[in-house]
Formats: structure tokens, C-alpha cells, sequence
């Protein structure tokens, strides 16, 4: 005996119920993740020095990995095959942005699984920080561990720390 159509039209209403749930629940974990690792507040100048100077405390006066010349063209400083392996496995990018016109400091944590699905542009604070500038080899930042990869700071106030942790 076949289906009724009745039968088929519950099937169809349960199969795309079923897709907008999924989607639903795609999108929050999307919301949790990015509210989870960006961090976005209004700081002054005193707070954010303050907040760039810890960052870099760890690093001391080791120079960064990458450097951004004149025409705003990133080059590598240190070869990062050339670095000894770290003690520990680097698991994140951290960038830390200071926006002086908007007095705003973000702080973006980008989990290394994300890294290795591609390189991506970061939209921070009103600006495109394209990674794909740095040409970065994931597995070979996470085999140096923590290191200084980039401590820019441009003509009009703005500032950007990258670093691994």
C-alpha cells in the first residue's frame, strides 16, 4: 500500500523543520564562538599602552618576526624555520589592535584549527588585517610555540600586536 500524499507532506514539513533547527543551531554556536574570542572595549591611550606593554612583556626585546615597511608592504625579519623549537606548542594567534581615532582596543584570540582551514582576513576595528600578507605556515608557528610575529605601528595612531601563545 503506498503513502498517502498527507503522509509525504508530514515527511517534507518534518525534513525542512529538521534543516531550520540545524541552521538555527549553526548560527548560535557561530555567535558563541565569536563572542567568545573578540573582545571589544572603548580604552584610553594610557589603557591600551598599558594593555600592549603586557602583551609584549613576555617577548622582551626580541624583535618580530615580521616587519611592515614604508609602502605598507609586510616583509619577513626572521625566518621562522631558523627559530629553535619551543617548549611548549603554540594553540593561538592572539592580535591585539589599538584604533586611536575610535578609542577602541580589540583583542581577537584565532584558535590554531582555525588558522589551518585557511588564511583569512581579520576585520578588526574598522580595518582589514589581511594574514594572507604574512604568508604564515601554521605548523611551523606551532612548532616554535610563543613568539612575536608582528608589533606594527602606523602613521595615524593605530596599533597591531600578533603574537602566538
Amino acid at each position: 500500500m503506498a503513502p498517502s500524499k498527507r503522509t509525504w507532506l508530514w515527511i517534507v514539513l518534518a525534513a525542512l523543520g529538521l534543516c531550520v533547527i540545524a541552521v538555527i543551531a549553526i548560527a548560535g554556536a557561530g555567535l558563541y564562538f565569536v563572542s567568545s574570542h573578540v573582545s571589544t572595549r572603548t580604552s584610553t591611550t594610557a589603557e591600551a599602552f598599558s594593555a600592549f606593554d603586557a602583551a609584549r612583556a613576555p617577548f622582551k626585546d626580541l624583535p618580530p618576526v615580521y616587519e611592515v615597511d614604508d609602502r605598507e608592504r609586510v616583509k619577513q625579519a626572521r625566518k621562522i624555520a631558523d627559530l629553535p623549537d619551543g617548549k611548549t606548542r603554540a594553540q593561538h594567534m592572539q592580535v591585539l589592535v589599538w584604533d586611536a581615532e575610535h578609542e577602541k582596543l580589540v583583542k581577537v584570540s584565532v584558535p590554531f584549527w582555525v588558522l589551518k582551514m585557511g588564511h583569512q582576513k581579520i576585520d578588526i576595528a574598522d580595518s582589514v588585517f589581511e594574514l594572507e600578507r604574512m604568508q604564515l605556515d601554521v605548523k611551523e608557528l606551532e612548532r616554535v610555540g610563543p613568539v612575536l610575529l608582528l608589533d606594527l605601528r602606523s602613521r595615524g595612531g593605530q596599533r597591531v600586536l600578533i603574537w602566538t601563545q
